[in-house]
């Protein structure tokens, strides 16, 4: 049965900057686990607060850093322009630093904390977890932005990933370059594929056909599993 939630908005200080964020989590008093839910190239939408509650309905305390400051784009080249404009070092240290605002909040398990994210922003979430030891595991939903293998190198927490069949954007060559890598560095990690899929199925409402409907739902309930594994 889903919980009961509780949204809000919520921001956390990174370098000089604040950061914004949309935070969802169970209304109870007892600690619970973290994950830290990263952005597709459209922003910090109302699909991305959705998937932000989804996961809280599961049980776990979700924040939402918002890295295009309060933009958010709808046109596919705006997006693009945004992804490729992007500064990554600065938004993977944004990213880090909500652990620590996080581990500050009385509602949070302090015992470890996942990244997951989405397109653009599960590209960045391997970034995180290369560089940094604030993230013991990772949820990789079709990344679209490619870390240089050289970088999975840092890589020691396990990773899940998803990925459509019939995306476009995170193709098949893609998929199997990153296995490659993975492979080739001795990582932990397991790939879900979902036949008929396409890119963004869980966190694009729009593109809910049969195949993404089918994808967002066990990819959820694999994602879940997988961490309360995790977890506990």
């Amino acid at each position: 049965m889903a919980e009961r939630i509780v949204s809000m908005h919520a921001a956390y200080k990174s370098g000089k900057e604040i950061v914004d964020a949309f935070l969802s989590r169970p209304n109870v008093s007892e600690a619970r686990n973290v994950i830290v839910l990263i952005h597709g190239y459209r922003g910090l939408d109302d699909g991305q607060r959705a998937v932000t509650r989804t996961f809280a309905k599961e049980g776990f305390v979700c924040l939402s850093p918002d890295l295009f400051h309060g933009r958010v784009f709808r046109r596919p080249e705006e997006c693009a322009f945004q992804k490729t404009s992007l500064d990554i070092s600065r938004a993977v240290e944004k990213i880090i630093d909500s652990v620590l605002y996080l581990r500050k909040l009385p509602f949070v398990a302090r015992k470890k904390i996942a990244v997951l994210g989405f397109c653009t922003g599960g590209g960045l979430a391997l970034y995180a977890l290369a560089r940094s030891r604030s993230f013991g595991a990772g949820v990789i939903y079709y990344q679209s932005l490619f870390p240089d293998p050289e970088e999975l190198k840092g890589l020691k927490a396990p990773l899940l990933c998803h990925y459509g069949t019939q995306d476009p954007f995170t193709t098949k060559a893609e998929i199997e370059l990153f296995q490659t890598a993975l492979d080739r560095y001795h990582k932990k990690y397991e790939i879900q594929m979902y036949e008929g899929a396409g890119h963004a199925f869980l966190n694009n409402p729009q593109l809910r056909n049969e195949a993404n409907r089918k994808a967002a739902e066990d990819s959820v309930s694999k994602t879940c599993k997988w961490l309360r594994k995790f977890f506990s």
